[in-house]
């Protein structure tokens, strides 16, 4: 009897130490996926950010060309002071859905900060490029309605492509910041595509400002290094 009761409790351990194994490895993949998510998406979007977007440059393709379209809200601003940052929030989650939208596979969407997105096109057609951009731009502006309230909004789009991805990723970014601000200064709600060949002493001045900030962030090491190789694109 002694030792039909001792093979019944070495069974019921051999059982609970499975359990809680099983229990124990669930709680570690969960708070990997959480590190992770903290890690490499936006909080407020859901979209890719800047620790996403700099372990994407390292892992591209150098011989694939790559297509930057980089997107500055209009008036999002004036919005966000008006209505609360509750509102200005829905509204950018509203864009990245648009942003969405329009990707597949080989496009890539992120938040940069602010209202500020990026997406980077792999394999592009400079010809395709300017028609999703078209698109975007469209659908963007059509009215919102968040919570009761009616809401309109435009952006700038700045366009940078190149046959490889060999160049530095904040070369690029600063190629698109210019036919960005060109867009702006075309009267808004419009794209521009960068030219070496166009480009002012004032839309560089403008620029390097601004690249310089962003270059900063994009240099800006995650803290979680850990989980970097987990990061798919």
């Amino acid at each position: 009897m002694s030792i039909f009761l001792t093979a019944l409790f070495l069974i019921g351990l051999t059982l609970a130490l499975w359990i809680y194994t099983l229990i124990f490895l669930r709680s570690v993949m969960m708070g990997r996926n959480l590190l992770r998510k903290l890690a490499y998406q936006d909080p407020v979007t859901g979209l890719f950010n800047r620790n996403a977007l700099e372990l994407f440059w390292k892992r591209s393709n150098s011989k694939e060309s790559i297509a930057i379209m980089y997107l500055d809200l209009d008036g999002f601003k004036t919005i966000n002071d008006t209505y609360g940052h509750q509102i200005g929030d829905k509204l950018l989650r509203r864009v990245s859905d648009h942003l969405l939208q329009v990707t597949n596979s080989n496009q890539k969407a992120f938040r940069i900060g602010g209202d500020e997105f990026l997406l980077i096109m792999k394999d592009y057609d400079a010809d395709q490029v300017k028609v999703l951009a078209e698109l975007l731009l469209q659908k963007i502006s059509a009215p919102y309605n968040i919570q009761g309230i009616k809401l309109q909004v435009t952006g700038s789009i700045g366009i940078s492509m190149h046959p490889s991805s060999k160049e530095p990723l904040s070369s690029l970014l600063k190629e698109a910041d210019i036919a960005m601000y060109q867009a702006k200064q075309m009267g808004r709600n419009c794209y521009a595509v960068y030219q070496k060949i166009k480009q002012g002493s004032n839309v560089r001045s403008y620029s390097n400002a601004r690249v310089k900030k962003l270059a900063a962030g994009i240099r800006k090491k995650t803290k979680v290094q850990s989980i970097q190789q987990m990061a798919t694109f």
